[in-house]
């Protein structure tokens, strides 16, 4: 990771699919129409960005039908389909009475920083009017022209997850703004060898939550001069109380050292693999949840497939947040992508690291741990209910011994699917061989009330 940094916020599409509105009426506002281009209405149930049109000039004004309680977003971002030869803005009117309800000027996302981007929740079911201006309120005529994209996003299931990584190095971050921004989620650096803490972890741990947002940790690895173990549990003195079920999942940043040699000079394959792993295993054992290794083409190449079990962050910034990583090693598939090393974020100063989810919304709830059931670990008073060995392979044990009378036992995957259930009374040893990798949810209930665990199964 460049500069020894990763930090991970993953923005949902632009400045768009934020859950709130990207709509403020009382920031400005432009009024110079010239044409309703093209004279068509509009009308979309489509989540997909489709093109309104590819010749959009500053003045026009297009009509759209929308329905009360539908989430529509337009954008002249390049990211998304469309295309802006000139700083544009955007003014959403209600059509049937002129009451402004939208505006927008520059989205600030780095590869069309000055797109406007507008997301708005319909209040009605009606027609509404979106007016096109150079920034400033001024017109245009001819070549170059604009296009215009838009969306119905209500019910979408596929959106495209992006983010950047920081550090100390970015300094001091207004999670207000980030939050505001439509950054998401968020991985602060935490440590690095045995002995540096981040200067800036915990604010940016505790100040990212306080923001709204989904915080995890990484840990800038020195292999080439610490044991795996001794660097596990330094992450883990320093990160270890704030990783979670349903969070971001804590990270091991292997890269070559900052000065001197390549790992290659320091490790055989076989045993840089094996100094990964036992770095992912002790932090998994502790804290149940499985790491995410971040390794660039080269390292990722010289790794053993045994390694392919933990998701696969690429280092690959050639500038597409589209493009897979030209080269993923001994692993089939990638997990997150860096694609920049040159970001802009509001709220951060300086240059941003620009990361990509390979996968939709689901998809990443479904690597922190968490789904529509939103399972967590309840920690009751009485805690003589263990689960061992936790992380598990095919077989473990439930020990409530000093809890009285029959229990029920129902294991839930993360989709809510009961994939087992069982009645014991103290002691029972289950089977998990026929489980596939990955958390699970242990619902024990008897007369004295309820109680959930968590369950990791690793192959």
């Amino acid at each position: 990771m460049r500069k020894s940094l990763l930090f991970v916020i993953f923005i949902l599409s632009c400045c768009a699919e934020i859950q709130a509105q990207t709509c403020n009426p009382s920031a400005g506002g432009c009024t110079s129409y010239t044409n309703q281009y093209p004279t068509s209405t509009f009308s979309t149930t489509s989540s997909s960005w489709t093109t309104v049109s590819a010749y959009m000039n500053a003045g026009n004004w297009t009509l759209f039908d929308v329905t009360n309680g539908d989430t529509y977003q337009w954008t002249y971002c390049s990211d998304f389909g469309g295309s802006q030869s000139w700083d544009a803005e955007l003014t959403l009117y209600d059509n049937s009475t002129s009451t402004k309800l939208c505006y927008a000027n520059n989205c600030g996302r780095t590869n069309c920083s000055t797109a406007p981007y507008i997301q708005w929740t319909a209040t009605f079911t009606g027609t509404v009017k979106l007016l096109t201006t150079v920034s400033g309120c001024l017109t245009n005529t001819g070549s170059p022209y604009s296009t215009l994209v838009w969306r119905d996003t209500s019910g979408a299931p596929n959106v495209t997850l992006l983010g950047i990584d920081v550090s100390s190095y970015q300094g001091t971050i207004n999670w207000t703004q980030v939050k505001g921004a439509g950054y998401t989620f968020a991985w602060a650096k935490s440590s690095e060898g045995t002995t540096i803490t981040d200067s800036q972890y915990l604010n940016n741990v505790t100040n990212g939550e306080a923001a709204g947002m989904k915080m995890g940790a990484y840990h800038f690895s020195h292999a080439e001069s610490n044991t795996a173990t001794a660097e596990a549990n330094y992450f883990l003195s320093v990160a270890g109380s704030h990783i979670k079920a349903c969070e971001v999942p804590p990270v091991l940043d292997l890269e070559d050292p900052p000065s001197g040699p390549a790992l290659t000079s320091y490790f055989t394959s076989a045993q840089l693999t094996s100094w990964v792993q036992t770095w992912m295993s002790t932090v998994q054992s502790a804290t149940g949840v499985a790491p995410i290794l971040y390794t660039d083409g080269s390292i990722a190449a010289y790794l053993n497939s045994s390694l392919n079990t933990y998701k696969l962050w690429m280092a690959d910034p050639d500038g597409s947040s589209t493009a897979p990583p030209a080269s993923l090693g001994s692993w089939t598939t990638w997990a997150f992508k860096q694609y920049s090393w040159t970001g802009a974020v509001p709220g951060i100063s300086g240059d941003v690291d620009m990361d990509v989810f390979n996968g939709n919304t689901t998809a990443f709830n479904n690597l922190m741990g968490c789904l529509a059931t939103n399972i967590v670990e309840n920690k009751p008073d009485n805690t003589s209910i263990n689960v061992y060995p936790n992380p598990a392979t095919n077989t473990f044990t439930i020990d409530y011994s000093g809890l009285q009378g029959q229990a029920l036992v129902n294991i839930y995957d993360l989709t809510g699917r009961m994939v087992m259930s069982k009645v014991m009374e103290n002691k029972i040893t289950m089977d998990a061989s026929s489980l596939k990798a990955g958390i699970y949810n242990i619902n024990i209930t008897n007369a004295e009330g309820v109680v959930n665990k968590r369950l990791v199964i690793v192959r």
